[in-house]
């Protein structure tokens, strides 16, 4: 097996990561990387963005594009560019078609595992997963229809009613690979059966678990990096073992390299080695204020975001650990409060410090990145 250390390139201090993770991740836009084209190229940097708030996940993946356009996330659903599954951690993504196929299929069975206890309570076994399945294929076989009109078909042939039951059917066929939300009907994500609305060869049946996983493991570090083993194995849900094997083939096919950072070993992309030769450059990309959506990747996308948010304050972003992650204000790569939107039109910034309050610039800072941040477009 490739060694699965690889000789690191850096010695990176804490504050070095955290901007090197808002370039990695798009959020500052570097000279030598820039920003993704559009929406699709965003998402697809970053293979997976958590979604299970429609418009915030709007909101971020809006920021990490030239034009900073929310509609043109919702256009990216409404043609098949986009769409929303549960791939892992039985929690709701933005994938581009390409790839919601494969990653469902590889981290699918985790997610279904961790489950099936909870489902089985509900009485739901694979049996009525099954029949659920058969009335979804005859109920979409025209094309996508809303969670109403799917959960109106499931009831008519014997499922109990109700929200619930429609979200749990919903969801673990899609974990499944059967289903798919993709074009967006006034507020509601409307579903798709997933063979039809994917691209041929989506779910790469032919490749081995641990080719996808090798795969995985180096897009999740070019998005996401410098990230850790432990950071890799929280966003996917697949066991320590699985993935170093997958930063090890990673690493024997020149797609990631390490640095270290206080004694431990985070990877990188290809980037990683020219972004830390010239560390003022990052530092120039990344000083200011920037404003995230909630459930941003930048703090959810890790085990371990001390870089970005002390422990201290995580229990801010995300009050008692409930698994709500607030919009984040970033000044000079590290996490300084929260923020919302106020106001009957949702037009006024509200920040809240995590300790005293932002000295007068800073503020003023908050307001213009607030003034540029992606319009918010209604809609679960």
């Amino acid at each position: 097996m490739p060694d699965p250390a690889p000789t690191p390139v850096a010695d990176l201090a804490p504050d070095d990561v955290a901007r090197l993770r808002l370039v990695t991740q798009r959020l500052a836009p570097h000279p030598a990387l820039g920003l993704p084209a559009d929406p699709a190229a965003a998402v697809a940097h970053l293979l997976a963005v958590q979604a299970q708030d429609l418009p915030a996940a709007h909101v971020a993946v809006a920021s990490r594009t030239p034009a900073r356009d929310a509609a043109a996330v919702r256009a990216a659903l409404d043609d098949g560019r986009l769409v929303r599954t549960w791939p892992m951690r039985g929690t709701l993504h933005l994938l581009t078609a390409a790839d919601a196929g494969w990653t469902t299929r590889l981290l699918g069975p985790r997610a279904l595992q961790a489950a099936a206890k909870r489902m089985r309570d509900a009485g739901l076994d694979e049996a009525a997963f099954d029949r659920a399945s058969a009335v979804a294929r005859e109920r979409l076989a025209d094309g996508p229809a809303s969670r109403d009109e799917l959960g109106a078909a499931w009831t008519a042939a014997g499922f109990e009613p109700g929200t619930s039951t429609t979200y749990r059917l919903l969801n673990h066929l899609a974990t499944r690979g059967e289903l798919v939300l993709g074009p967006v009907r006034g507020a509601d994500q409307l579903v798709a059966l997933a063979d039809a609305w994917l691209p041929s060869g989506a779910r790469r049946e032919e490749e081995p678990a641990e080719a996808l996983l090798a795969d995985l493991a180096a897009r999740y570090v070019a998005g996401h990096g410098p990230a850790s083993v432990a950071d890799l194995v929280r966003w996917t849900y697949q066991t320590a073992g699985a993935v170093k094997a997958a930063v090890a083939a990673g690493h024997a096919a020149g797609r990631l390299v390490a640095a270290t950072c206080e004694g431990r070993t985070l990877l990188g992309g290809p980037d990683l080695p020219d972004l830390v030769r010239d560390l003022d450059a990052v530092r120039d990309a990344t000083r200011g204020v920037l404003l995230t959506a909630a459930f941003d990747e930048l703090v959810l996308g890790y085990a371990d975001r001390t870089a970005t948010l002390t422990t201290e304050h995580e229990a801010l972003v995300v009050p008692g650990g409930n698994g709500m992650f607030k919009p984040v204000v970033v000044a000079d790569g590290r996490a300084v409060g929260t923020w919302a939107r106020a106001g009957s039109k949702r037009d006024r910034l509200v920040v809240t410090p995590f300790g005293a309050p932002l000295p007068d610039a800073l503020e003023a800072a908050c307001r213009e990145a607030f003034a540029d941040l992606p319009a918010a477009l209604p809609g679960r």
